[in-house]
């Protein structure tokens, strides 16, 4: 019986975000042409940008039915408890995110320009509001999710960080999502070597129906149409950094804290898109999918109505 359940779950988890992607994408861009979310792009373009919101929602709703049946049968508790903080997580690092895409006041980057702000103005930016936001998030997550000091505090840094990761390389059209999408397979690789191909899948339930949709996100982002914003890429973000807490060994888990602190890090210091504009072969993969200008600008002025 829990076979059947797993495969009704697996055959939910595929089938929902690909009947619900059309209909949340037509809606998600109307409300927000509605609501004005309109933002200047790397090239000085107008977008429409918290276009993860759609992403958010379709994974959300997939979530819930995903839920619904655990609940309904009864079915290991682990699970049942890891997609419920699964959702609600991400549901609340987006929520976070639409705060930021939301506010005006976007002159601050970096740690160094929200903590510079707070120190000089004595004033909270949105960026600052974010931090605390998902910084509190994750505190409350990993109560729940670890039972030694040392976990716990593996956990918190994964869960803190992984939204702001995604955020820093947000910067050009499809840029955030194939970041995504490299470390998920990076913690599915590893799920597979060390746990087994059973234990990631039942890990996996709920983090398909939040890649499936960004594989269809994808080329409206990658094409210039509508930006993920700070919405999106935190949701990405924790997504990709809890599928590291759950699925794979502690000592991995430690290996990418250490590496996203030095992301953090050299973000302060450095230009991403320029390193990444000097190595040819990061350049080409950033690139690829990616729009010319021109087809950029039909695009926007075609599909998203901005002129």
């Amino acid at each position: 019986m829990e076979t059947k359940i797993m495969m009704l779950m697996m055959l939910v988890a595929v089938v929902f975000p690909l009947m619900l992607f059309r209909p949340l994408y037509k809606i998600g861009i109307q409300k927000l042409k509605a609501l004005g979310m309109n933002r200047f792009n790397y090239d000085g373009e107008p977008v429409l940008t918290a276009g993860g919101l759609i992403l958010v929602c379709s994974s959300a709703i997939t979530g819930i039915v995903l839920i619904g049946l655990l609940s309904l049968r009864g079915m290991n508790s682990e699970l049942f408890l890891h997609g419920l903080l699964f959702l609600t997580g991400m549901i609340t690092m987006a929520f976070w995110g639409w705060r930021d895409d939301c506010a005006s006041d976007r002159d601050a980057k970096g740690f160094r320009g929200h903590f510079g702000v707070l120190w000089r103005e004595r004033r909270m930016t949105s960026g600052m509001w974010k931090l605390i936001g998902g910084t509190s998030t994750a505190l409350c997550l990993t109560l729940s999710l670890s039972n030694t000091l040392w976990s716990g505090f593996v956990a918190f840094g994964l869960l803190a960080l992984s939204p702001n990761i995604i955020n820093l390389f947000d910067l050009r059209p499809g840029r955030a999502i194939k970041v995504f999408w490299c470390l998920t397979t990076l913690a599915g690789a590893f799920g597979l070597w060390t746990i087994g191909a059973s234990a990631t899948m039942a890990n996996w339930i709920f983090l398909i129906p939040v890649l499936l949709a960004s594989m269809l996100m994808f080329p409206h982002d990658v094409g210039g149409k509508i930006m993920l914003g700070d919405t999106g890429s935190n949701a990405l973000g924790f997504a990709a950094g809890f599928s590291f807490v759950v699925g794979t060994p502690i000592y991995v888990q430690a290996s990418m804290l250490v590496f996203f602190l030095c992301l953090q890090i050299a973000a302060e210091f450095c230009s991403f898109s320029r390193v990444i504009e000097q190595i040819s072969w990061l350049r080409r993969l950033d690139q690829w999918g990616r729009a010319t200008e021109a087809e950029n600008k039909k695009n926007q002025t075609g599909s998203s109505g901005l002129v």
